[in-house]
């Protein structure tokens, strides 16, 4: 198979996943995939390359994935400290980029696989109890039919 066929598959593939996610699953895919991405520019930076295209792609996830998703009026505390953890690692990321410095991007990783870890965490409990709601519902329903 060439390398044109399994990127298409890859690509159908991950806009499934995504179509048919969950808010929370979404927010798990971003951590991930931006885990992914500063992890590829810390490889390069400790490798001696150019890790903008990295970077670059890290930064697009905070700005547009996790910041974009932040409601202040909705979230109160918990979005302000998070946008102010997004900042934080922003300064973070550029300031490795521009000192070629991998080990600065050590924290920011930590960081995230944390808050990752977190949101998988949510996303499991939200799904368990939208199982036990249909299944509930399910019952009622099914006992209403009976009589």
């Amino acid at each position: 198979m060439n390398h044109r066929v399994i990127n298409a598959y890859k690509n159908v593939s991950n806009q499934t996943a995504v179509s048919e996610a969950s808010p929370l699953e979404l927010i798990v895919m971003v951590y991930k995939r931006l885990i992914e991405n500063l992890r590829d520019a810390q490889s390069q930076i400790e490798k001696g390359l150019d890790a903008e295209q990295s970077v670059a792609k890290a930064l697009d996830l905070i700005e547009k994935g996790l910041m974009a998703a932040l409601d202040p009026d909705r979230g109160g505390d918990i979005a302000k400290n998070l946008a102010a953890l997004y900042d934080w690692s922003t300064r973070e990321i550029l300031t490795a980029r521009i000192k070629r410095s991998p080990e600065q991007l050590t924290g920011v990783i930590e960081v995230f696989k944390s808050l990752e870890s977190a949101w998988e965490e949510i996303a499991t409990m939200r799904a368990q109890d939208l199982a036990k709601e249909g299944t509930a519902a399910r019952a009622a329903s099914s006992a209403a039919a009976a009589r």
